[in-house]
């Protein structure tokens, strides 16, 4: 199948299921509401016979995104997702430097009200995993992998505002809705008569890997999204060293 959209890349599809690489502000699933953003099932109907959602990114994470092309198809992947036999592993940039070896569990339940925009800690809520890994330090910001072992509502955002290091970027459980380079280069200044434009406006979250069994044969088959271009140019900007 040839894409020639600008909202998403074809990653690989048979006749069973997709793997798309979306980008950032793109709808996963239908928000049963009046929108002039895309939403990623509708402009596959145009080129796919059948779509079948088997999990969901928010509108505002990019990367991997896995879709069943039949409904036997979509059975299984959606099992694998209950059993946990798909890895899903994420890169975050969070705010604050965090130290630790190897990698650290978040243990915590998310509590999820029908309705509400948010999910919450809660210990009524239903068991939440989630595991990370430092892959850079920076002065004052990290970037982390996260893999997910159980998939919640907004699990790995709630997670880590609760381990006091929220996405560096994200509406509703960050410090911030928009990065500034000044935040970074203090000294840093516009012209005369110019406003300074933000960084990053969206959450500062990625789909990097996925790993699952295919469909026709139960053989594992994994795939990769790189950093797209909005987070790979806030992730030089942090790698570069601090002028006061």
């Amino acid at each position: 199948m040839k894409n020639k959209n600008k909202f998403f890349d074809i990653v690989y599809e048979d006749d069973d299921f997709l793997v798309i690489n979306k980008q950032a502000g793109v709808y996963s699933i239908d928000p049963r509401h009046s929108t002039p953003d895309p939403v990623l099932p509708e402009l596959l109907s145009r080129i796919c016979k059948e779509i079948y959602i088997v999990h969901r990114l928010d509108r505002e994470t990019s990367g991997l995104i896995i879709y069943a092309k039949n409904a036997e198809s979509h059975k299984i992947l959606s099992q694998q997702f209950l059993d946990n036999k798909i890895e899903k592993i994420y890169l975050a940039f969070v705010d604050g430097q965090m130290d630790f070896d190897g990698t650290h569990l978040i243990d915590v339940p998310i509590f999820i009200e029908p309705g509400k925009a948010k999910v919450r800690i809660d210990p009524k809520g239903k068991d939440s995993k989630t595991k990370i890994r430092i892959v850079e330090r920076y002065s004052n910001y990290t970037l982390l992998e996260a893999k997910l072992i159980t998939g919640r509502t907004h699990q790995i955002r709630i997670h880590l505002q609760y381990i006091g290091h929220p996405l560096i970027v994200d509406k509703l459980y960050g410090k911030r809705e928009e990065f500034f380079l000044s935040e970074i280069k203090h000294k840093y200044r516009t012209g005369k008569y110019s406003e300074e434009l933000p960084l990053i406006t969206r959450q500062t979250l990625h789909s990097h890997r996925i790993k699952l069994l295919k469909p026709s044969d139960g053989k594992a088959i994994e795939f990769e999204a790189p950093l797209p271009k909005d987070l790979n140019a806030l992730r030089n900007q942090l790698q570069k060293p601090i002028r006061q």
